[in-house]
């Protein structure tokens, strides 16, 4: 049996690595698609923040009556900002907020009547600060003025307290990390945790999606393929058994999804130099992080069982289809539910919840994840390893079961 499956793999792999259409999806793809695609987005971003920072942005002001000392005061520190600012009556108030609506201005400042009273009484007045959420330019404007008034609200308490002859130290009970040391620094996170943390989000899903993707450019040819073009029927009148052709061909599948899997690692890896300009983490993090031995060997324990598992799923599939076009169509919704299983992963934080742990293929993720990090449980790995492998076994038993029933294979 062990023979006749090697010689079932050899004809499908040769029929893999000899096809360059199939081969260049495979490997070159990934491998210039994935630093292409972070490059554009990373100079996209950059020259996006770059347009939004030299904005001179476009501010109305509203001042109520009686408030003429310190609205002075408020539309001082504007002066700061790269804004052009526009002194509006209250009476066009409507209008204004309509200019923001339509972002014909980006901001509009509403200021109440009395403010010099209330400075005198030391009473607390309010502000209402308009913007358009919706534009970009509209949330930067506002949170530059908000930044600029609190400024200008914390030397007016500083000079109430210092008429009082009270220290204006008063205002805090502590400060943190004031008093640190030139060479110190308050994060103690281990060198290259943080590139990993970063790695350790994106990769796993972008593993998992090129192992399905990659499994189904072959796997979904390999059976309902050969359906298409009659081989199949020749090949199963061979003395060979049918185990023998399952696991052949899942072999075949799961050697060119984890082909394509390690071009589009490397191709990631490539690109997250991109990655880390677009989260705005500093270039030296990425020369910091390395995966030692322990932690490739993890990632091997864990990938291999996760290529058989999706590997099995998609040839069942494609057993089951009459050919290749219907294989497309019913295998597209377990394709998205990966992806958003991938996606859901990416937002679990440091602790995912404990049913992620257990329901295969999501604790593979999981534990994928870890391991960039670096804070993977051997016992998390091994339990992910055996479920996987679990989950495969089904799936091929099914199979073999379809293989052994021609009724079924060719759905007659």
């Amino acid at each position: 049996m062990l023979k006749d499956s090697l010689i079932i793999l050899r004809k499908e792999l040769r029929r893999i690595f000899t096809d360059r259409r199939l081969l260049f999806m495979l490997v070159v793809l990934p491998l210039v698609m994935l630093p292409l695609m972070y490059s554009f987005m990373g100079k996209a971003n950059k020259t996006r923040m770059t347009e939004i920072n030299v904005y001179t942005s476009r501010i109305a002001v509203c001042a109520g009556e009686g408030s003429g000392e310190v609205s002075d005061l408020f539309l001082q520190s504007l002066e700061a900002l790269n804004a052009s600012v526009e002194v509006a009556d209250h009476n066009e108030l409507d209008s204004l907020k309509q200019r923001v609506v339509n972002k014909d201005i980006e901001v509009l400042v509403v200021m109440p009547e009395n403010m010099d009273g209330n400075i005198l009484d030391n009473s607390v007045f309010n502000m209402s600060v308009f913007y358009n959420s919706t534009g970009d330019y509209s949330k930067y404007a506002f949170n530059q003025v908000d930044a600029v008034f609190a400024a200008v609200n914390d030397s007016i308490v500083k000079h109430r307290m210092l008429a009082r002859g009270i220290s204006e130290d008063m205002l805090n009970a502590y400060t943190i990390n004031q008093h640190l040391a030139a060479d110190e620094t308050a994060d103690l996170a281990e060198e290259g945790s943080v590139m990993g943390k970063l790695i350790g989000v994106m990769m796993p899903f972008f593993i998992v999606i090129y192992l399905f993707g990659n499994s189904m450019k072959v796997g979904l040819d390999s059976v309902a393929g050969e359906k298409e073009r009659g081989t199949l029927a020749i090949l199963l009148v061979n003395q060979v058994s049918r185990l023998s052709i399952v696991l052949g061909k899942m072999t075949s599948v799961m050697v060119a999804a984890i082909v394509g899997a390690l071009s589009s690692a490397i191709g990631l890896k490539i690109a997250s130099r991109y990655l880390v300009d677009m989260a705005g983490d500093s270039g030296t993090a990425l020369t910091e992080y390395t995966m030692g031995s322990q932690a490739i060997l993890q990632f091997a324990i864990v990938v291999i069982p996760l290529a058989i598992l999706i590997s099995s799923l998609v040839l069942l599939v494609s057993t089951y289809a009459r050919n290749v076009k219907e294989g497309q169509g019913m295998i597209m919704p377990v394709y998205i539910a990966v992806m958003v299983m991938g996606i859901t992963t990416m937002q679990t934080g440091d602790v995912p919840p404990n049913w992620m742990r257990t329901a295969p293929l999501f604790n593979s993720l999981v534990v994928l994840k870890d391991i960039f990090t670096q804070s993977a449980a051997w016992g998390n790995i091994l339990f992910a390893t055996v479920s996987s492998i679990l989950v495969a076994a089904v799936l091929i038993f099914i199979t073999l079961r379809m293989f052994n029933n021609e009724r079924v294979l060719f759905r007659i």
